[in-house]
């Protein structure tokens, strides 16, 4: 089964830019602000499961109507009907001459399942729109009016209302094929369920299938999301300075922007989006002078002491001494020994912060600045492209303004969750399984505050 959609509609309405969205894709076709981009007819089919297809024919724009409906009321068609004048006219002078581009989308409309009919809302339903429709009229086929760039309110939009109301069109569809909502999508798909009843199954299972889509998109986006923040607030850098020296500086500033710029990457490659549709402002970073706290609640833990008390349990750290020492003096290994207990495997977690508070070394990592920032332009990027159009012309600048998100709430309630990968810098070189505790409540908190912004 093939559902045939052909896609009409004045010169410079959005008709390519539709089928973009639809598909998902940058490279249909060719979109630009000047009228008449699309020049020939092109076809492309979206799958609806095995050997099912919904085909789209997109078509040079009609350029003048008012002329061309006149010729139709004309003598030499006036008497023709349907199909026998669409053929009439196509193969007349008429159609080799100053209507070539109108003939192109006339010839579809003979073979073709349901036309759609593309409005550019912002525009007031002049007479030579309405020309258009009553040359589409003529073919007997159903119409289904797409008021394109419905996303901002428009004075027309009630003007085009009754107009199609008038023409018993009253099943139209509110769309924006730059700034994409899938509900819209979904209204379209349920349009062609009520014209063609008997592939109301088929087209529920495309429904299902691209709403299932969508909604894993969203997923992986915030499981990438959720992957670099536990790998930046995990990741460390040892100096023997602070105020660090410039090469370690740079060097932890190096490997901040390399985790975001992945990110970043790679969301745009999910939303499959070119690297050009995208322009980032260069994120401020700070740098923590920070040290492993060994006795926070989940260091306690691990070195099985309980949070809250002054007991310390487990045996000595025993061979581990001779490790940790090193360089240190008798007496204070002997201390260090005296308050730690746990096993030697946790000590050896634990061994280079350990020394590090006793000959003065330093770890450099992201502070809480850092990591919301970080955070609220990832989920501002994850946003706008779960909503752009595959047409949308302009690239997305992300800067470090305020966000719609409150910064003040994501920071209390992923400081906490940050400060537990700090406990953790092995973290940096391993991917945590899916259902580790830490990496759930930060995915759903991203969840949370990504609804904010949608």
């Amino acid at each position: 089964m093939s559902l045939s959609l052909l896609v009409v509609g004045h010169a410079n309405t959005g008709k390519t830019s539709l089928i973009r969205t639809l598909l998902r894709r940058h490279d249909f076709g060719t979109v630009s602000p000047k009228a008449g981009a699309t020049r020939h007819i092109e076809r492309v089919q979206i799958e609806i499961s095995a050997g099912q297809f919904l085909t789209l024919t997109d078509t040079p724009g009609f350029e003048d109507s008012m002329a061309l409906w006149e010729i139709r009321q004309s003598g030499e068609f006036q008497s023709l009907q349907g199909a026998q004048w669409l053929t009439a006219f196509c193969d007349s002078p008429y159609a080799q001459q100053a209507f070539e581009q109108e003939a192109k989308a006339l010839k579809q409309l003979v073979s073709c399942d349901i036309v759609l009919y593309v409005i550019d809302v912002r525009q007031a339903p002049l007479g030579k729109y309405l020309d258009e429709l009553s040359i589409l009229a003529t073919a007997s086929k159903p119409i289904i009016p797409i008021l394109n760039f419905s996303a901002h309110s428009s004075p027309h939009y009630d003007s085009w209302k009754q107009i199609l109301a008038q023409r018993h069109l009253h099943a139209f569809v509110k769309y924006d094929s730059v700034a994409f909502y899938f509900e819209d999508e979904k209204r379209l798909y349920q349009s062609l369920q009520s014209l063609v009843p008997d592939q109301y199954d088929t087209i529920e299972k495309l429904i299902k299938h691209r709403e299932e889509a969508a909604q894993q998109r969203l997923q992986l986006a915030l499981g990438q999301l959720t992957e670099s923040l536990i790998k930046l607030a995990s990741w460390r850098l040892e100096c023997d300075a602070y105020p660090p020296k410039v090469e370690d500086a740079k060097q932890f500033e190096t490997t901040v922007r390399s985790i975001e710029s992945q990110l970043l990457n790679n969301l745009l490659a999910l939303y499959e989006f070119r690297h050009e549709d995208l322009q980032t402002t260069p994120m401020p970073i700070q740098n923590g002078h920070w040290q492993q706290d060994i006795f926070a609640k989940e260091t306690l833990k691990e070195w099985g002491i309980e949070a809250g008390t002054s007991a310390m349990t487990g045996a000595a750290i025993g061979a581990s001494i001779d490790v940790l020492s090193a360089g240190l003096s008798l007496g204070t290994a002997t201390t260090l020994g005296a308050i730690i207990g746990a096993g030697w495997k946790t000590g050896q977690h634990y061994k280079d912060t350990l020394k590090s508070k006793l000959t003065n070394q330093h770890f450099l990592t992201a502070d809480t600045a850092t990591l919301t920032l970080f955070t609220l332009r990832a989920l501002t990027l994850t946003s706008h492209l779960n909503q752009r159009g595959h047409a949308t012309q302009q690239a997305f600048i992300l800067n470090n303004k305020e966000s719609e998100i409150s910064h003040k709430t994501l920071t209390k309630d992923l400081s906490p969750l940050w400060k537990q990968a700090q406990q953790h810098p092995a973290w940096f070189h391993q991917v945590l399984p899916e259902t580790h505790p830490l990496k759930e409540a930060i995915n759903d908190l991203l969840k949370h505050h990504l609804k904010q912004l949608t």
